[in-house]
């Protein structure tokens, strides 16, 4: 089994029992939903990028934090960093200069093809395509009504998985109040091992 068919399995489950602990909370519903997982990882910029503006990128980074956060920092700081962020979001992304990007897409594909859900988008945390906010908008505009976020960052205490993702979770969830917005977090440790122990004996039965 492919390790990326693993993850899929891993993420599948963490869906599945999502949607199970959903099931319980409102056994009523019973007209048929369409259901959307976006899956998230953390990005990464394109190996093309032009280097000059990736490096403006993280200074202009720096000195916004220095100044304490965009709500503290000038405007035009701000606004020059968001304008470069939305460059690198939009760079044409392939397998040649993001193969990350096209990691989680075939985990992605697999997981559609493994759940049977209606809709699976990706998303990244920062740098690649669709921001998670900008996802979640995308498959509610296609017709879901149950909509699953799901990290492949999948070990507890990073702070993309915790702080990040579960914020923008939150804004979603404010901006679309009619839809059944699941954070699918966090992993459970004994689902996390038995991925880990079949990686291993993979390798062992090589």
């Amino acid at each position: 089994m492919r390790g990326g068919t693993l993850i899929a399995l891993l993420l599948v489950a963490a869906v599945g029992m999502a949607l199970l602990s959903v099931a319980f909370a409102d056994s009523s519903r019973t007209a048929r939903e369409k259901v959307a997982v976006v899956v998230v990882g953390h990005g990464t910029p394109p190996k093309d990028f032009p280097r000059d503006r990736l490096r403006e990128l993280g200074r202009l980074h720096s000195e916004v934090m220095e100044a304490g956060g965009k709500e503290s920092a000038p405007s035009q700081l701000v606004e020059r960093k968001h304008a470069l962020e939305r460059e690198m979001r939009r760079w044409k992304r392939t397998p040649e200069n993001d193969p990350y990007d096209a990691a989680v897409r075939e985990v992605a594909a697999s997981m559609k093809r493994l759940g049977g859900y209606d809709i699976v988008e990706v998303a990244h945390n920062e740098f690649s395509g669709l921001d998670v906010g900008e996802a979640v908008d995308s498959v509610i505009s296609e017709g879901a009504r149950r909509v699953y976020v799901l990290s492949v960052m999948t070990i507890r205490g990073g702070a993309h998985s915790e702080r990040d993702i579960l914020g923008k979770v939150k804004e979603a969830k404010r901006e679309h109040p009619g839809v059944r917005i699941t954070y699918a977090w966090p992993y459970e440790t004994e689902l996390l091992a038995r991925l880990f122990v079949e990686q291993v004996n993979r390798f062992q039965r090589q």
